[in-house]
């Protein structure tokens, strides 16, 4: 797969390189991980934006 990058992040894919990432974008399932992070994050950015306070717990 061709991919073009810079220093500041940036990233094409062209032709077929394009077509392949979305159809892997499209037919594979999400981590199960992930979507519980984004879940997490959502409430907590809800609860922020509301003014309500949030707490982290420290893991050792």
């Amino acid at each position: 797969m061709a991919i073009k990058s810079s220093t500041f992040g940036r990233v094409e894919l062209n032709g077929s390189d394009a077509d392949k990432f979305l159809q892997i974008m499209n037919e594979r399932k999400s981590n199960p991980r992930a979507s519980a992070a984004l879940k997490r994050g959502r409430e907590i950015l809800k609860r922020v934006t509301e003014g309500q306070s949030i707490e982290f717990k420290h893991n050792a």
